[in-house]
């Protein structure tokens, strides 16, 4: 059974509004992503299984329940 209150982590994720790659490779942002987790959900959770259930949400895509596709930054060639 999924214990995750995924629906906090997807609206987490977009309020970071971070790539999911960038999150997860990253300690000290998965670090403080993972402490504000477990401050809104009240589920304690090890920063590896919180950054194995990110992917995995990400790889199922938004059509299918999973994250949202943020929005790039990128403008053009400049």
């Amino acid at each position: 059974m999924n214990s995750f209150k995924n629906e906090v982590l997807k609206k987490m994720y977009r309020e970071y509004d971070i790539p999911c790659d960038r999150l997860v490779s990253n300690p000290n942002l998965l670090q403080s992503f993972t402490q504000d987790y477990i401050g809104r959900s009240g589920h304690v959770v090890e920063l590896a299984q919180l950054g194995h259930q990110m992917l995995n949400l990400r790889r199922k895509g938004e059509a299918n329940g999973g994250l949202s596709r943020l929005r790039r930054r990128y403008n053009g060639r400049n």
